[in-house]
């Protein structure tokens, strides 16, 4: 299933398509850097530049989806709890797209979560 995630090259909510600002650093309780955002729609992003640290990038989205509490973060369920979207960035094109790397050399990813209302 192809889903629309820009518009004018800006990244969108793969969620509710709404315009995104570009990912900013905050920084955890633990002290390491998490690049990513909120949008309006309740989604959170992270950005993994190197494509490489998608368990860091995972534990950063649940992070930042339950703002921090981690106790309630690792208490939730993929799939039950929460909705997940990957979309890889090509630097090259500036474009953003598929819902899967592709094979070979990784690409820089954005990840996105929103909690379903249940586990809010």
């Amino acid at each position: 299933m192809a889903m629309h995630y820009e518009k004018g090259n800006m990244l969108g909510c793969p969620f509710c398509d709404r315009p995104l600002s570009e990912p900013s650093e905050t920084m955890s309780r633990f002290g390491n850097i998490i690049t990513g955002g909120k949008c309006e729609c309740g989604a959170v992003y992270v950005y993994d530049r190197s494509g490489h640290n998608m368990g860091d990038a995972y534990v950063d989205l649940l992070t930042l989806s339950c703002d921090g509490d981690l106790d309630k973060a690792w208490g939730l369920s993929p799939g039950e709890d929460y909705e997940v979207r990957e979309l890889t960035y090509d630097s090259r094109r500036n474009k953003f797209g598929r819902e899967s790397k592709p094979r070979g050399k990784p690409m820089p990813v954005f990840l996105f979560l929103r909690l379903k209302k249940d586990a809010s």
